[in-house]
């Protein structure tokens, strides 16, 4: 971004390297936890469907909405759609099936032996016993929530239609992952490149869609009328919503007063009963726009809290939603919520940070260095290429044109193009939506850092732009492939719950 640029736009305005995503991302877990924390503890009351404002759906509402942003930039910047959905693979399965193994042999079984004493008839159990739980729920669909009948006897279950549930804040993933492979199938159409408005037609149907339900007319089918459409409708609206976002963020300014006027518009959608779709929109641009502040808090001394680094090195948010709801359904087998609300809030929020710290150090952590396995041949190739000096197919003419000093109109976006009254230029500016190119040559060398998921490599942000000059690639302001922004390596699905 240039120092005089009059109009910033959210393309412009967004730094991989300087962002907080990573912050709302952890803080959105946090109002799920306590949400579901005191309902959990019997200290709160479950919001009504229709008449209610719950902090947690919301929370879940903006967990897709910047989603989509950060999934949709992702794809952007990955040729492969397969290598995509590995990424994607790696940073939601492994977790997901190490918190189904340990809530259902570990978990569940404390809650069962401080019920009956023993665990006799635990591992046997016929209807949904814990094996059962693994197998049936493995594909992120869930099947059943309970485990040979427990929890019982806790405040939740005590409720009116109560849920028996170790971990029902699990049933949000499977949606994302759909929204995932939706992606990753209009990357690999050339759809999400070349005709991005496929998005706004997208996202336009299912507002049509929410108008029609919202209105209950009295000739809408039934067919539109259940819990898949009603889901379908709230998540894939705001999923896309982010997504347009991302596509047309240079097209998109970068103002205070439209992040505040957009907090304003989406309060007052959700407050609206089953606004969520009405509310994606001005929802996704105030989340965005909440993350490109990225404020510095200065504390005593002249220290200054980076509150853009949060999540860079170890991110709890998915940790903390997928284990909160077991480590709070087991206190209340054991009576923590007996001393009070804020004893129970402490307990459970210390035990959950605990389980999350454990999560991302020994499953999500070492899952996510395995991300560019598959790609060992073709860096093997790219690496055999580089040594015989030999052009890539079909790139022969754009290169000759950048060895000549040809310039090339889409070597330089004119939406980058830098007036030529400005001065200093940012070394570390990047775009949110870079031209789709090969990778740099930390990925052609088969390095670890992957193009989403990976934490940065350490250089200064303009290196990476001398970088691309030096290797022929003029692309002014793209990162190489190893310095993406490392907040992306846990994308958000750290968090859904409704």
């Amino acid at each position: 971004m240039t120092v005089c640029d009059p109009r910033p736009t959210l393309e412009s305005s967004f730094d991989p390297q300087r962002n907080c995503f990573g912050l709302l991302r952890i803080i959105f877990a946090l109002v799920v936890f306590l949400q579901h924390g005191l309902i959990a503890g019997g200290f709160a009351s479950v919001p009504g469907a229709h008449s209610h404002f719950d902090p947690a759906a919301a929370a879940v509402d903006c967990f897709f909405a910047v989603s989509g942003f950060l999934i949709t930039r992702s794809r952007l910047r990955i040729r492969s759609s397969w290598r995509f959905l590995w990424h994607r693979f790696l940073r939601i399965f492994p977790a997901f099936w190490a918190c189904l193994a340990v809530t259902a042999l570990v978990i569940a079984p404390l809650g069962w032996l401080h019920t009956h004493g023993t665990l006799h008839g635990y591992f046997t159990a016929d209807a949904h016993g814990p094996f059962a739980y693994i197998r049936a729920n493995s594909m992120l669909l869930m099947h059943f929530y309970d485990i040979a009948g427990t929890p019982d006897n806790v405040p939740i279950t005590a409720l009116p239609d109560g849920p028996v549930a170790w971990d029902g804040s699990l049933w949000s993933l499977v949606w994302e992952a759909l929204c995932y492979l939706g992606i990753a199938a209009l990357g690999a159409t050339g759809l999400l490149r070349r005709r991005p408005s496929v998005l706004w037609a997208l996202a336009g149907s299912l507002w049509l869609l929410w108008v029609l339900r919202w209105l209950d007319l009295a000739a809408l089918p039934t067919a539109l009328d259940n819990e898949f459409i009603g889901a379908t409708v709230r998540l894939g609206s705001l999923f896309l919503a982010g997504a347009a976002l991302c596509v047309y963020a240079g097209r998109i300014p970068d103002r205070t007063w439209l992040g505040l006027l957009a907090v304003a518009v989406a309060g007052a959608a959700l407050a609206i009963p089953d606004g969520h779709a009405l509310a994606s929109l001005p929802l996704a641009y105030a989340c965005v726009w909440a993350a490109l502040r990225a404020p510095q808090v200065r504390l005593p001394g002249d220290r200054i809290l980076p509150l853009h680094r949060v999540g860079v090195t170890t991110d709890l948010s998915y940790g903390v939603y997928i284990y909160s709801a077991p480590v709070q359904q087991l206190l209340a087998v054991y009576g923590l919520y007996r001393l009070g609300s804020l004893p129970w809030v402490a307990a459970t929020l210390t035990g959950t940070v605990l389980v999350a710290l454990a999560s991302w150090r020994f499953v999500e952590a070492p899952a996510l260095r395995h991300k560019n396995d598959v790609l060992s041949g073709q860096a093997a190739l790219a690496a055999l290429r580089r040594e015989l000096a030999l052009p890539r197919p079909g790139r022969h003419r754009r290169r000759s044109g950048r060895a000549t000093g040809t310039s090339s109109s889409r070597a330089v976006p004119a939406s980058r193009a830098v007036p030529a009254d400005c001065g200093t230029v940012s070394a570390q500016t990047t775009g949110a939506i870079p031209v789709q190119r090969d990778g740099g040559p930390r990925e052609r060398d088969g390095g670890r850092q992957g193009p989403d998921d990976a934490a940065s490599d350490g250089r200064p942000g303009g290196q990476s732009v001398v970088a691309d000059l030096a290797i022929g690639n003029r692309i002014v302001g793209e990162q190489q492939q190893g310095q993406q922004n490392p907040q992306e390596k846990a994308d958000p699905v750290g968090g859904h719950h409704g």
